[in-house]
């Protein structure tokens, strides 16, 4: 149910709160990523999850496939990362699991005390001793209203 709501929530946030982008391709692995304003989430979604909520408070969401016999399964992988922006120091985000029947998804907060551009870069490693894979892209955030 969680994974449903937030991926109900990404998909129905406005564009300009989420990276609206294609998925990554490495090899055989497919990574999707958005990210969207906490508020968004309900206080006990987001309670769940372990992710907290406020006007300067936005979701990163993760989720990692593997194309199998025709079929899209979940890869339990390995995630690190960061968020700057452009003229900050670069802090670490904190990838909480999240695992619900045969879906894996990672989210972590990241945190803007005003709008602006934030870089993020995800290293995406499969399984331990795999190829790590650098997922980087940009999105504007837009502070909830105070």
């Amino acid at each position: 149910m969680l994974r449903t709501l937030l991926f109900a929530v990404a998909l129905l946030a406005d564009p300009l709160l989420q990276a609206a982008a294609e998925p990554a391709r490495f090899g055989d692995l497919i990574v999707y990523h958005n990210v969207f304003n906490s508020s968004l989430l309900q206080p006990e979604i987001a309670a769940n999850a372990g992710l907290q909520r406020g006007p300067s408070q936005g979701v990163i969401n993760i989720a990692v496939q593997r194309q199998e016999n025709g079929k899209a399964q979940a890869v339990d992988a390995i995630l690190k990362g960061e968020v700057r922006s452009l003229i900050g120091q670069p802090v670490k985000l904190d990838f909480k699991r999240i695992k619900e029947g045969d879906a894996i998804y990672f989210v972590a907060n990241y945190s803007a005390a005003q709008r602006g551009v934030l870089l993020f870069k995800i290293d995406i490693q499969a399984a331990p001793g795999a190829m790590v894979h650098s997922l980087s892209f940009q999105q504007e955030f837009f502070p909830d209203d105070q």
